[in-house]
Parts: structure tokens; sequence; C-alpha cells
């Protein structure tokens, strides 16, 4: 994951531990992404971390969804966290965007998953 925050992951970087695990880069995306929102929604990984590692996977998760369908909800997972980057100009400034965009957003796409 550390990898991926600092210069972004591609398809082939994914395809020994996809070969290893015997798994499709479609679901190694998968995984990674809900275990970055389990670990977020417990608080033991950060909003920044988890952000700078989705937006490492997109590459790769834009690179499945060319030749399949995107990957979900690694796709879903990116989006929400995205939402997080910026401040909207009706906040005041003490508003944390992680907070009020990303936290709702990543348990509602968590309880879709667990239904």
């Amino acid at each position: 994951m550390a990898q991926a925050e600092a210069s972004g992951l591609t398809l082939d970087d994914l395809a020994d531990p996809c070969e290893k695990f015997g798994v499709t880069p479609q679901a190694l995306l998968n995984a990674l992404s809900i275990s970055l929102a389990e670990c977020y929604l417990q608080g033991t990984l950060t909003y920044a971390f988890c952000d700078g590692v989705l937006n490492g996977l997109i590459d790769a998760i834009v690179d499945v969804g060319m030749s399949r369908d995107l990957p979900q909800p690694a796709f879903s997972l990116y989006q929400a966290f995205d939402q997080g980057e910026w401040r909207r100009s009706d906040d005041p400034p003490e508003t944390d965007p992680g907070e009020k965009y990303v936290k709702p957003l990543v348990l509602q796409i968590m309880r879709k998953l667990r239904d």
C-alpha cells in the first residue's frame, strides 16, 4: 500500500501478487480498497493515507475498467475518498471534509457490501 501511495501502481505491478494469490486484478483491487475502507472506519488508518493509496490505485482501476466493468467497490471507494480533498465554499473553516463527506459515503458503500 505504501508503494501505491508513493508512486502509484499499474496493472503490471499487480501481476505478481495476482499470480501468487491466484486472484484477478479486479479482485485484488477490490480487496485492497475494502481493507483500506475498513481500517479508515476503525480509525487505524488516516483519511490522508487511504486517499493517497486510492489515488495511487486509480490508474490500475481504470485500466481494468477498459476491458471489463470497473472494479466495484474499488472505484466507488476511490470516488468517496476523493470527496474529502477539498472544502466546499459554504463550509466553515473548521470543517473536516473527510468526516463530513467521506465517512458517510464509505459507511454507505460498506453497508451495501454486507447486505
